[in-house]
């Protein structure tokens, strides 16, 4: 009678402090609706790899069908394919932005409310703020990188130990 509602599916890269997971993520709705919904506090991965991003790992890699990640160890989630990024809604103000975690730098433009301060950017009703052309940039030398440049990110401001607005000299 009713056909089932099929979600997209989105070729992601999740970065932890000490992870990479590598594999297909399907939120239920909206991705950073989803993302931010305390109901939720872990998210699922199908098709997944993880890999540490130390060097002095004991273990290369991990494949399994299915993960499940504890969101508040996220620092970001990226989107690796630029047609689905269609799927996902951001607000439309954005501001060339960058950010420093404790392992990785991020650079791009952060979607945001039109008002936000420069020092005040994040909203605290949500965790995850989108970021399109993203570039993430690793601190350290490490096994496993994640991808260096992607259209949308999904940034952690719970893991974001500072960041500032990009001018146009810097």
């Amino acid at each position: 009678m009713f056909g089932e509602l099929k979600l997209p599916r989105f070729p992601v890269e999740i970065i932890t402090s000490d992870f990479l997971f590598k594999g297909m993520f399907e939120p239920k709705g909206d991705m950073l609706i989803y993302l931010n919904d305390d109901r939720y506090t872990v998210i699922r991965l199908d098709e997944v790899t993880l890999y540490p991003i130390k060097r002095e790992a004991q273990i290369r890699g991990v494949k399994q069908p299915m993960m499940a990640i504890n969101k508040q160890s996220i620092v970001a989630v990226t989107v690796l394919d630029e047609a689905k990024v269609t799927h996902i809604s951001m607000l439309s103000s954005k501001r060339p932005f960058a950010a420093y975690t404790k392992n990785h730098a991020f650079r791009g433009s952060l979607h945001i409310n039109a008002d936000a301060r420069d020092d005040d950017v994040f909203d605290e009703t949500k965790s995850f703020f989108g970021v399109s052309d993203a570039e993430i940039y690793p601190l350290y030398a490490g096994r496993h990188q994640p991808t260096a440049k992607v259209p949308v990110m999904m940034l952690n401001q719970n893991q974001v130990l500072s960041y500032h607005p990009v001018g146009s000299g810097a």
